[in-house]
């Protein structure tokens, strides 16, 4: 049998489909969901106990510049992200009360509710337009309005700031061998806000 030099690396037996960019304006929060194609369930579980550790990194950003930071900060800002887990409740109940992000299972396929506190409708889900079809396997990326907001450099009208981004996920423990994936990484990408740099009148109410 024919071998293969070592040199001659042909396959790459794992595989990604490249960074990703995350673009925000400053101020924004935003969450976003993330299919794992290696984890069955990442519901909320006593028995899944996955651990999920996202983060961002500032970059070694310059005021003014015009291309992307290829180096982290030294010192700089680390940002812990948190990843909310799908609430599954088990087979769709007509008389049950659902909030929203509930998962349920009906006919072979999975739901959540897209809007709703308390809700009891015996609507199936699969003619509800209120329930969307989903999957176990999604967690979701919760960005802060917060983020980059004491980097050492902020954005400019015409000059961005980034940050280094990853995601790690970690099996439960297991006897013979317990893996780590790191299944998204990227950059993300500040914009300047106009409204950032204004008083913030989110909370107050004309007279």
């Amino acid at each position: 049998m024919a071998r293969s030099r070592l040199t001659n690396t042909t396959q790459d037996l794992i595989a990604d489909s490249g960074a990703v960019l995350w673009s925000f304006v400053k101020g924004e929060q935003l969450e976003f969901p993330v299919s794992l194609n290696f984890v069955e369930d990442a519901s909320v579980k006593l028995n899944n106990n996955y651990v999920y550790e996202a983060v961002v990194v500032e970059a070694a950003n310059i005021r003014g510049q015009t291309e992307r930071p290829v180096a982290t900060k030294d010192g700089g800002v680390q940002t812990r992200l948190f990843v909310r887990l799908p609430v599954f409740l088990g087979a769709w109940q007509s008389a049950a009360a659902y909030n929203k992000e509930d998962v349920v299972f009906y006919n072979n396929k999975y739901y959540k509710l897209a809007s709703g506190s308390g809700r009891v409708n015996s609507t199936v889900p699969s003619s509800d337009p209120r329930w969307i079809e989903t999957a176990l396997n999604i967690v979701y990326l919760q960005f802060p309005a917060t983020l980059a907001a004491t980097w050492s450099v902020q954005p400019l009208v015409d000059s961005p700031v980034y940050g280094f981004f990853e995601l790690r996920v970690t099996e439960p423990q297991d006897q013979i061998f317990t893996r780590t994936f790191k299944p998204v990484r990227g950059m993300v990408e500040i914009l300047f806000s106009p409204t950032d740099v204004t008083a913030d009148q989110l909370n107050q109410t004309t007279a």
